[in-house]
């Protein structure tokens, strides 16, 4: 019956194989830390041996980036062409953010993987930290670009003197590293929760 188990795992598409690789990978660097988790406990924690692991991933930063760009570079490159062409008021176009942030803050990885980020940021390798503050400036640049957009087709007023774009996210990023401190796993009913303040928050925000 294992060996049989063990066939079916080995024909598991490869970007399959991977999405299975990187749970284990997060699984185990939330258990043990980025630093103390080792590949043959990753690979077995996937059902692999080591050197299937190593097919894949030739290192354990490798690893780690990849888990960071599940969350941070694949939404980023989803959202760089991102607009609700059915808005019309700005209402419409603050519940359409709302919605769209929860449900990238959905996915049942992403909240363990800023949990890790954060727990681990000032242990990661130098590499990997400079290109975690790239995402950011480009996570940055592109609610710039949203913003940007809003103005020149009337939902919001061009604020005086220059304005921090990651605002936009601040209520809900308040919120979760607040549970995030806690030690609780958010629950999809608590992420949900944070609608009503967010898109309150927003609103407030940007009505002239």
């Amino acid at each position: 019956m294992l060996h049989e188990s063990h066939r079916r795992r080995q024909r598991l598409p490869a970007e399959v194989r991977v999405q299975h690789i990187l749970d284990a990978a997060l699984a185990e660097f939330s258990r043990q830390g980025y630093n103390a988790a080792r590949m043959e406990d990753i690979a077995r924690s996937a059902g692999l041996s080591k050197g299937g692991l190593y097919a894949h991933f030739p290192s354990k930063e490798s690893l780690l980036q990849q888990l960071l760009a599940r969350v941070l570079e694949a939404p980023l490159l989803e959202n760089l062409h991102w607009w609700p062409c059915e808005a019309r008021t700005l209402e419409d176009l603050v519940d359409a953010f709302v919605d769209h942030t929860l449900q990238r803050l959905a996915a049942p990885s992403v909240l363990p993987t800023i949990r890790l980020l954060l727990a681990e940021a000032p242990r990661l390798p130098q590499g990997m930290q400079d290109w975690h503050q790239n995402m950011m400036r480009m996570h940055a640049q592109n609610h710039e670009r949203l913003m940007q957009r809003a103005i020149a087709e009337g939902f919001v007023t061009a604020p005086e003197g220059l304005m921090d774009c990651s605002i936009l996210m601040l209520p809900m990023t308040q919120s979760l590293f607040m549970m995030l401190a806690s030690g609780e796993a958010p629950t999809p009913q608590a992420i949900q929760a944070l609608r009503p303040q967010h898109r309150l928050l927003l609103l407030r925000l940007l009505r002239p």
